[in-house]
């Protein structure tokens, strides 16, 4: 069940994040609505366009790479901690945007903050679970290696 919420954050981040590298413009525009804002009506740089392209797009689609990547394969367990971390991360940032600069409570903020502590915490649970049976499978595959070197010490 965890699995699959995550491949659900981890599908939308891939999704979200090609579509800000496509169309920033537009999400700028989407994001303001939601956040109750005002529309911008000023000029983007290419400069300020590729910001948004690079940390919207490319940061967010390579969150949902990687969570895809290491979801299923306990080789890469170790890497959904780090994630998990940078989902926190990002939760914190905008609880204390809020607080700092004494924003409303948009109802777009609040999802995005449950969405990214609530991932965060099922990273981190998964994460463990996984290393959990990553253990396990070495203290058996040492069991077995120490019971054929016991067999093979018995015949000699």
């Amino acid at each position: 069940m965890i699995r699959h919420l995550l491949l659900l954050v981890a599908l939308g981040n891939i999704g979200f994040g090609v579509w800000v590298m496509i169309e920033p413009r537009m999400v700028i525009d989407l994001m303001l609505k939601w956040q109750e804002s005002e529309p911008y009506s000023g000029v983007l740089s290419a400069a300020s366009l590729g910001e948004m392209r690079a940390l919207m797009g490319g940061l967010v689609t390579m969150l949902g790479v990687v969570t895809v990547r290491a979801l299923w394969n306990p080789i890469y367990a170790t890497w959904l901690q780090p994630l998990a971390w940078c989902y926190l991360g990002t939760a914190l940032a905008r609880a204390s945007s809020l607080l700092l600069d004494g924003g409303s409570f948009s109802r777009y903020t609040i999802i995005c903050v449950a969405i990214e502590g609530s991932t965060a915490l099922l990273l981190g649970i998964h994460c463990q679970r996984l290393l959990r049976e990553q253990e396990q499978e070495q203290r058996e595959d040492e069991e077995d290696l120490e019971d054929s070197e016991e067999m093979y010490e018995e015949e000699f």
